[in-house]
């Protein structure tokens, strides 16, 4: 049986990531570098994207939460899609972008949708939760709610605005 306080997470590396030239720690808790991607066309279609080193907790055999399906990112196209950045080992348990999607689904907003999913994780994992979630519906209304920081930036592509970044206050942080 493996020792779950040491093999997975929520868990402390015996080392943070270095840098390998000068040996500085390259990484803290509120780095995030996933990248999660929501489209919608004109004709309606949507997919989502992400993309993760997911360098912060690195560890032998440690599976991303951004492979996985409903973690990272998810997309339905008759509601909306949803994408999710953080503590992949403390986020995977919670598939917080299927659960955005679908609470689109049963009649939030996008932003009341990442906040009630978001705020599920926390409520379990109060003191060391850092993250945030952004949804899409599929007439493109779009929100984001994050929590384990001050505040959260993302980025919006449109025919209209074209361009620009929107940030927003994270909850109970």
């Amino acid at each position: 049986m493996i020792n779950s306080t040491v093999k997975c997470g929520p868990y402390k590396p015996s080392h943070p990531s270095l840098d390998e030239t000068d040996g500085r720690p390259m990484t803290n808790r509120f780095d995030h570098d996933t990248i999660g991607m929501i489209a919608l066309d004109s004709e309606g279609a949507m997919a989502v994207g992400t993309s993760t080193n997911g360098k912060t907790f690195k560890i032998p055999g440690r599976s991303s939460d951004s492979a996985l399906p409903g973690c990272g990112a998810f997309v339905d196209e008759t509601v909306g899609g949803a994408v999710a950045t953080g503590d992949g080992d403390i986020m995977m348990r919670f598939s917080p972008a299927f659960l955005a999607v679908e609470l689109m689904r049963g009649g939030m907003s996008p932003t009341q949708a990442a906040e009630e999913s978001i705020k599920r994780i926390a409520s379990k994992y109060p003191k060391s939760l850092s993250g945030a979630i952004v949804a899409a519906s599929k007439e493109g209304v779009y929100g984001a709610a994050c929590y384990g920081m001050k505040t959260f930036p993302y980025s919006i592509r449109d025919s209209v605005d074209k361009s620009r970044t929107v940030i927003i206050d994270c909850l109970n942080s």
